[in-house]
């Protein structure tokens, strides 16, 4: 009997085993029904034919590197399994130009802008927006990896290959390009230089009102807004009607993700709905003025405009550009130009003794030629106030006049120790007119 039943165990053992071998082999023949390269085929395959699916082609807004820039929008058209046409706002240039792309394997399905087109701008890291960046770039990639087709939206969903940001690809509208073209023109409503160089956010939440100075880093795209008991920083996005923010701004438990321009008013709005608003707006002055023109004028004090570094800095305006750029026209003839714009405040403590210096350059031998317009001051509503007080060399005086007139503007100037520095460590201020906010000179203290 005891035989019989070790029979019987074995038997039971043996066909379980035989069993779950088959189940075994069922799994398998469902999970590996295709062998890996085939896989990898048929996605290679559902990617190249979703590209080309879009007759319209497809739009792209890149943020390349949410805390620190904007976002640029991208028209690729794939023409067939290797060609691609595109175009951007990157800048001016809206020809869309072929070049070759190609889908390859990479931690998962990737594409790849294999040769030369706009989308290699954001990553050409001797192309930096300034000069923090410099060997960066604007941090961009021209490989995206591929994670399928929204199945709501239709969208095509990427993410960088470096960093892993998400990037969509949207079906493109049949006039996208043109769309394009117009946003660059927004972007001008929003960065126009002979507009005031002051702007605010004005945010009104269930009947209160809070009012923000907003400084725009225009090649970064990327905005920093504060007041004395906030401060926010984020990245835009131009589009055809105004631009888009991110990540979206959150101010009292509203969140603001778009801004569109009203030319009437000359305003860029964000409907919040039930009445809530935030609007950024052209001011003559700045909303929260400082005390700073009184900190410039203790003794010694000296700030300087550096031709060489601070002629192209994103804090100096096209009004004082265009200012520069005409001195150095009438100085032409002479072989000289406008080196250095340097004020001095109270030397050796002597508050009538301050000079406005203007240091021209010779291009013949290299030497300085250090012209002074001694003024006296006054600090009046929060301005500084300069005043004529004669010339070092009255018969030099009319060649700078351009700028001279706006220094020494009875409006006077508003003065700003900024957050920010350009090249050097030394602190930044700004010297703004009080009668031509468009005008802003950018300077380094020196003391």
């Amino acid at each position: 009997m005891k035989n019989n039943k070790y029979i019987i165990n074995t038997i039971i053992v043996v066909l379980l085993s035989m069993f779950l071998v088959n189940c075994a082999d069922d799994d398998n023949a469902e999970v590996f029904d295709e062998s890996p390269t085939e896989r990898i085929n048929a996605q290679k395959l559902e990617l190249r034919t979703a590209l080309k699916s879009s007759e319209t082609g497809w739009k792209a807004v890149y943020f390349t590197s949410p805390e620190e820039l904007g976002g640029f929008t991208f028209f690729f058209n794939f023409l067939d399994d290797e060609t691609v046409e595109m175009t951007s706002d990157f800048d001016d240039d809206f020809t869309l130009l072929q070049s070759k792309y190609d889908i390859v394997l990479g931690s998962t399905i990737k594409l790849s802008f294999t040769t030369k087109n706009d989308i290699h701008k954001l990553s050409d890291s001797a192309n930096p927006p300034d000069a923090d960046l410099l060997g960066e770039g604007y941090l961009g990639d021209f490989e995206f990896l591929y994670y399928g087709i929204d199945e709501v939206t239709g969208d095509l969903i990427f993410r960088t290959n470096r960093t892993q940001e998400e990037v969509r690809f949207t079906k493109a509208a049949t006039n996208e390009v043109q769309n394009i073209i117009d946003s660059k023109a927004i972007a001008l409503e929003l960065t126009d230089s002979e507009k005031s160089v002051y702007q605010n956010v004005i945010v009104n939440i269930d009947g209160v009102t809070e009012v923000f100075d907003f400084s725009l880093n225009v090649n970064r795209r990327f905005v920093d807004i504060a007041n004395d008991a906030d401060s926010y920083s984020f990245g835009i996005a131009y589009n055809e009607t105004g631009f888009t923010v991110s990540p979206p701004l959150e101010i009292k438990g509203e969140e603001v993700s778009e801004f569109t321009y009203d030319a009437v008013n000359d305003k860029f709005i964000a409907d919040l709905g039930s009445g809530n608003s935030a609007e950024i707006a052209f001011l003559d002055a700045p909303s929260n003025p400082t005390d700073d023109n009184l900190s410039v004028v203790q003794p010694d004090n000296v700030y300087g405009y550096i031709d060489d570094f601070l002629f192209d800095a994103t804090s100096t305006s096209f009004t004082f550009r265009a200012l520069r750029n005409s001195v150095n026209e009438g100085l032409a003839p002479f072989d000289l130009s406008i080196s250095r714009i340097q004020f001095y405040f109270a030397i050796s403590g002597d508050e009538t003794f301050n000079v406005i210096q203007y240091q021209l350059l010779s291009a013949v031998d290299g030497s300085i030629i250090r012209l002074n317009h001694f003024v006296t001051f006054e600090n009046i509503d929060g301005k500084l106030i300069l005043i004529d007080d004669g010339w070092s060399d009255p018969s030099l005086a009319p060649f700078v006049e351009a700028i001279d007139n706006v220094l020494t503007n009875s409006e006077g100037l508003y003065i700003k120790q900024e957050n920010f520095t350009v090249r050097f460590p030394n602190t930044v201020f700004t010297f703004t007119s009080a009668a031509d906010p468009s005008f802003r000179m950018t300077t380094y203290a020196f003391q």
